[in-house]
């Protein structure tokens, strides 16, 4: 047990090994969420400044404390958005919807919110765009379940459609099921094309850590992949399986391919 832990420890410092200049400026949507929390995070310790977006600045003050240059930010206003969006650098979104109908829904957050998100990181020209959303999301989406969880996965696939279509640099992280432990991350991962995934779970801090790589790692641009722990790979071993991931042009991943469906 020691040694894994020693192990696992090498692995999270040597991911955490390239550390940004301090003059980029990451822009984290739902910063007071559980996944963009853990982004922001890992973005202070390696010296980005940090704008962090949430729907209530007094609650996330409380939950997270004041230190932070935290902006009261709804997605669904695009005037907004695009007025926090100035000197940005690059954007983590980890934004969701918090009903499955309603103002509050996939279509009005997980789809028109990652809209504004996108079409204001492209005015502001935003170097690398990392939006969380879900390994069953895309092309390979689960569509025989319940209508209204179809219908959810369908928003944030053309979510991430409007973003693999605005030009910028991007990467599409899919997770698994979240799980608060371990709080510290650190585990097993494995990586894969959506198109493989399988169901499991992994720990919200190591989907943080996954998307301030990405700002970084250019095995992780312009592609989509799933996550998953994996207790039977070694730590650090999913940076050799990001490697073999194809870009979403050369898969069916492609925002124009015939499994991506258009706005119903």
């Amino acid at each position: 047990m020691k040694t894994r832990k020693f192990v696992c420890a090498l692995a999270a410092a040597f991911v955490l090994s390239s550390a940004a200049p301090a003059a980029e400026l990451v822009l984290v949507a739902g910063a007071s969420g559980r996944t963009g929390s853990a982004a922001m995070r890992l973005l202070d310790e390696q010296g980005y400044a940090v704008r962090a977006t949430t729907t209530n600045r007094e609650r996330a003050e409380r939950r997270h404390g004041d230190q932070w240059d935290w902006v009261e930010l709804d997605v669904r206003d695009r005037d907004a958005v695009f007025a926090a969006m100035q000197d940005v650098d690059h954007v983590i979104c980890a934004i969701g919807s918090r009903s499955l109908i309603g103002g509050n829904g996939p279509e009005h957050v997980d789809y028109r919110g990652v809209v504004n998100l996108v079409d204001a990181a492209v005015e502001a020209g935003v170097r690398h765009f990392v939006v969380v959303t879900s390994a069953a999301a895309g092309p390979y989406r689960e569509r025989s379940r319940m209508i209204i969880f179809a219908r959810a996965r369908h928003w944030k696939t053309m979510g991430e459609n409007h973003l693999k279509r605005s030009g910028l640099a991007y990467t599409v992280i899919g997770p698994s099921a979240l799980q608060e432990e371990p709080a510290h991350g650190g585990e097993a991962l494995r990586v894969m094309a959506r198109a493989d995934y399988e169901t499991g779970a992994v720990a919200i801090a190591d989907v943080g850590m996954l998307t301030v790589d990405a700002l970084v790692n250019p095995d992780a641009r312009n592609k989509s992949y799933g996550v998953v722990r994996d207790e039977s790979v070694a730590p650090g071993a999913w940076r050799e399986m990001l490697k073999t991931i194809r870009p979403d042009s050369e898969t069916e991943e492609a925002p124009d391919h015939p499994l991506m469906p258009d706005p119903e």
